[in-house]
């Protein structure tokens, strides 16, 4: 089968994805009986409250014990159960293209595995899911849906795509949270490469319209350690321009504005109630996911 799951993954590795299950952590909406909690009324196994019976109601749904005990006439409720949407958001910009020394995967690469992994989940379990990729602008979208043929689409895409081009996460992010009405789980895979303060304002926007929020946060190692020795030309992978640098010299006051972003990245997430999850040298995708999802679940 020559689909992006197949360039991406293993048999064996499908196999270990195959035993995972993804959910939000809040209440969320949809159109189809499934297996999370919607915060729409309806019929289904879960009973949610009583309420006062009106004039109108249907009778069938009255609850005649309810009405022995109190002398009144009570309704009861319950959470419809229904699909998941899911919404990829993955970041094509230039600098999640870097690979750092002894990596055998660029940020982007293994953002593409993570979100084509959880995209096989969400299909799997018979929920929908969505794919936006962006860099300073939308460069894909592919709306939520199921099925195989949906799956295929994605996950060639996500395969096929060449990281490239200036960051524009902010501005991207605040755009697609206000094109998605819906309550949802929202994984956005990004460096964050861009000014943290209007990050911060776009995940609000997120959380103000009720959405749950994964942030993978793709690094890779050498981002985290600064390993260089040897006097060099970095280039910058959005713009090209080169610099020339003695890493010796650069390194402490390299590693103190990391630990300061990492700290102020970690900050906004929790002030947010955002799922902050950091990633690098990801060596095996589904034991990585197995973790996670494992805590989310618990």
């Amino acid at each position: 089968m020559n689909d992006g799951m197949s360039r991406m993954f293993t048999p064996l590795e499908m196999r270990r994805l195959a035993g995972l299950r993804l959910g939000s952590r809040f209440t969320v909406e949809g159109t189809m009986v499934g297996a999370h909690r919607s915060s729409q009324r309806g019929v289904s196994l879960e009973f949610s409250d009583y309420r006062h019976y009106v004039p109108g109601d249907d009778l069938r749904h009255l609850d005649w014990r309810a009405m022995a005990r109190n002398e009144r006439l009570y309704i009861r409720q319950y959470e419809q159960e229904c699909n998941l949407r899911v919404y990829l958001l993955v970041d094509a910009s230039g600098s999640m293209g870097y690979a750092g020394p002894g990596q055998t995967a660029a940020k982007f690469q293994t953002a593409a595995r993570l979100a084509a992994a959880l995209a096989y989940i969400t299909v799997r379990q018979q929920d929908n899911v969505g794919l936006t990729l962006f860099a300073k602008d939308l460069l894909f979208q592919l709306p939520a849906g199921g099925g195989a043929e949906h799956l295929r689409i994605l996950t060639n895409r996500l395969a096929a795509q060449k990281p490239a081009g200036e960051t524009g996460i902010a501005e991207t992010l605040h755009r697609l949270a206000g094109s998605i009405r819906r309550r949802a789980l929202v994984v956005i895979f990004s460096d964050l490469f861009d000014d943290l303060d209007r990050v911060r304002q776009a995940l609000a926007h997120f959380r103000r319209r009720k959405h749950d929020v994964i942030l993978y946060h793709m690094l890779d190692p050498a981002e985290l350690d600064f390993p260089f020795e040897a006097d060099t030309a970095f280039t910058d992978l959005e713009t090209g321009v080169e610099l020339p640098v003695n890493p010796r010299e650069l390194r402490q006051a390299y590693l103190h504005e990391m630990e300061t972003f990492l700290y102020e990245t970690r900050r906004i997430c929790a002030g947010l109630d955002v799922d902050y999850v950091r990633t690098a040298g990801i060596a095996d995708i589904p034991l990585f996911l197995r973790r996670h999802l494992t805590k989310r679940a618990g």
